[in-house]
């Protein structure tokens, strides 16, 4: 269909729309409440239109849409397209991982925490999110120095299941697994944990002090004398905390500075009127992009996330269409949201505050950037690379005697990792121990998947329903970009399998090398390069890189990321097949109740604690099979 007939046919109902261009690649993806008058307006001709728009909008070859029952499903819909696809045009946030967040398990007759980083809608509290994991743990244990709070997550009905641990011996536990606290007990406990949690602490410590003297009155000095020492360490707590405000709000602030052609958003977390932490992330490529754009993609693309949405969120300026997404916000949240724009006050010293730290965090990685362009400079020029080698795939091999065979490919774009499109190869097609077999496999696997990538996502026809006909693809960013540089872990044997499967493939234009350990394997010095034909040194075909080449430690830090990458996942594998063997040599077990067994409790030692009921209701078995069972595994 012509792009004019496309144009006629649109709807004037809201919805989502994709911008493709001549080979189907998709170039920009929006919403709209009227389908047809938003997609029309970026054929006209306007001096107001950015260069950026108007060279997007000359590429346009085809336009699909989805069509939404209102603009927040739109909007919903938008948000989660370019997540996943990332389309050229549209802003994208470059830091986009989960944080942690600390979960309270209320829905438990006897509540632990977790460490988790999704905010899910269960019955669950969250609190966060936190700065840093580093951070969290130390909260954590915090929060068990000072409450007897159980650290086990097994289900408990208030009967005793096991003997006491050694945190009860040691006073850090009320052991509700042994049935030594009753459920209001522990929910009293749980009750001041919250409070802790929450940052309402002078509510907590006046709880804490009454039951102090009520332990002193009734002569209980033991339990008065613990108390005592809970409110000697909250208030040192409270000394160490930054208060911003005393109204015990939840908010974050979101302050923005330019520069290099990026835009670094600085985001500050404030929970209970306490500062917590604060987060940097990174839109590129923003030149031609005005801050109120970067900031609604930045709040409609972070708070799409499974993340912890406050009570009000302080901005430095309007973004677009405001009160659809605080109504958007409200009703993910459960609760409702506020979006300020601040002008004067306590709130835009706060802005002040998140923009000061922005320029500190920007300058600081520019300078980090200007340093990683300099090693991708030294290893073109040392390698005689064909280009600047700015996205570098990486694969290695993890297996002892042939057991668990896996692969690793870890991808660096600039010079930085990005983990979200790091990939794991089980290992399916070669027995024993045959590395080159190996290294074969998942290197066809990965590039024989390239020109599936390159064709491009379909999204032909359109719907009411949201969730339905949303396309579920293959990640394409990882999938269709041919790198400028493939690293393989081994030597010459490595290097030759890996330019056959590119020749196999007929894939050109793309450098490689294979990496060696030298005679001391302790010392990368001694590490060889080796290096294809096609090099621009010609000869030698093999070098070391000298101690004061940043292309070097680039190339050790991909090298040994890529063999971390591997060697976790072969060591999952090992762990999930040795439960498995031991669960072997159980009678009655089959393969599916197996896996079922271990995708529940994650280990043979929780398999075995658990109770009849918990094997009848998993494994939907009547209560005799499960007692038969539960005898077999003790």
């Amino acid at each position: 269909m012509e792009l004019k007939e496309i144009l006629q046919k649109l709807p004037t109902k809201p919805g989502v729309y994709i911008m493709k261009d001549d080979k189907g690649h998709i170039l920009y993806i929006g919403k709209a409440n009227n389908l047809r008058s938003r997609v029309r307006s970026y054929f006209k001709n306007s001096a107001s239109m950015s260069l950026r728009i108007k060279s997007m909008v000359s590429l346009v070859a085809d336009i699909d849409y989805i069509v939404t029952k209102n603009e927040i499903e739109a909007l919903i819909l938008e948000s989660n397209l370019v997540k996943k696809y990332k389309p050229k045009y549209n802003v994208i946030l470059r830091d986009d991982k989960h944080y942690p967040y600390l979960r309270l398990a209320t829905e438990e007759m006897y509540p632990y925490l977790s460490i988790v980083r999704r905010v899910k809608k269960d019955k669950g509290m969250y609190f966060g999110p936190y700065a840093s994991s580093k951070s969290l743990r130390k909260t954590l244990r915090l929060i068990y120095s000072i409450f007897q709070l159980r650290q086990s997550k097994d289900p408990l009905d208030g009967r005793p299941k096991r003997r006491p641990c050694l945190n009860y011996q040691m006073g850090r536990c009320l052991a509700p697994c042994a049935g030594y606290v009753k459920k209001e007990g522990y929910g009293k406990m749980v009750r001041d944990v919250i409070l802790f949690l929450k940052r309402r602490n002078d509510e907590l410590l006046n709880n804490l002090k009454k039951k102090m003297d009520e332990s002193s009155e009734n002569l209980r000095f033991e339990e008065a004398a613990r108390t005592r020492d809970q409110i000697s360490a909250i208030e040192m707590t409270m000394e160490k905390q930054n208060i911003i405000s005393t109204s015990l709000e939840d908010e974050d602030i979101i302050g923005i500075y330019r520069g290099g052609g990026k835009a670094n958003i600085q985001l500050l977390f404030i929970r209970g009127g306490k500062f917590i932490g604060d987060k940097n992330l990174i839109f590129t490529h923003t030149e031609d992009i005005d801050d109120t754009e970067i900031l609604s993609s930045f709040v409609r693309q972070y708070y799409s996330g499974d993340v912890f949405i406050p009570e009000e969120i302080i901005l430095e300026k309007e973004i677009d269409e405001m009160e659809i997404v605080k109504k958007w916000l409200s009703e993910k949240r459960g609760r409702r949201v506020e979006i300020v724009v601040p002008y004067r006050g306590r709130k835009r010293e706060l802005i002040h505050m998140a923009k000061e730290n922005a320029v500190i965090s920007l300058k600081a990685t520019l300078d980090s950037a200007d340093l990683r362009m300099a090693a991708l400079k030294d290893l073109k020029t040392r390698l005689g690379l064909s280009k600047l080698p700015l996205r570098i795939e990486a694969f290695d091999i993890s297996t002892i005697m042939g057991a668990s065979a896996v692969g690793s490919m870890v991808i660096f774009i600039e010079g930085e990792p990005v983990k979200n499109e790091y990939k794991r190869f089980r290992i399916k097609t070669v027995a024993g121990m045959d590395d080159y077999g190996m290294m074969r496999e998942i290197l066809y696997r990965r590039y024989s998947k390239l020109k599936e990538g390159l064709r491009g996502q379909g999204f032909k026809g359109a719907s009411e329903n949201l969730f339905t006909q949303i396309p579920e693809p293959s990640n394409p960013r990882t999938l269709s970009l041919l790198p400028d540089l493939i690293i393989v872990d081994g030597g010459k044997g490595q290097l030759n399998i890996l330019i056959n499967v590119l020749k196999e493939l007929s894939i050109s234009d793309v450098d490689a090398i294979g990496i060696a350990k030298g005679e001391d394997r302790n010392n990368p010095e001694t590490d060889t390069i080796y290096l294809t034909p096609n090099s621009k040194l010609r000869t030698p075909n093999s070098i070391r890189l000298p101690s004061d080449s940043s292309g070097r430690h680039l190339i050790q830090r991909i090298r040994d990321e890529a063999h971390r990458f591997a060697i976790k996942y072969h060591r999952e594998l090992r762990g999930r097949e040795g439960i498995m063997s031991e669960l072997d040599e159980i009678p009655g077990i089959g393969l599916k109740r197996k896996r079922t067994l271990l995708k529940h409790f994650g280990s043979l030692k929780k398999i075995k604690e658990a109770s009849v009921k918990e094997l009848s209701a998993i494994l939907h078995i009547s209560e005799k099979s499960a007692l038969e069972l539960h005898e077999r595994l003790l």
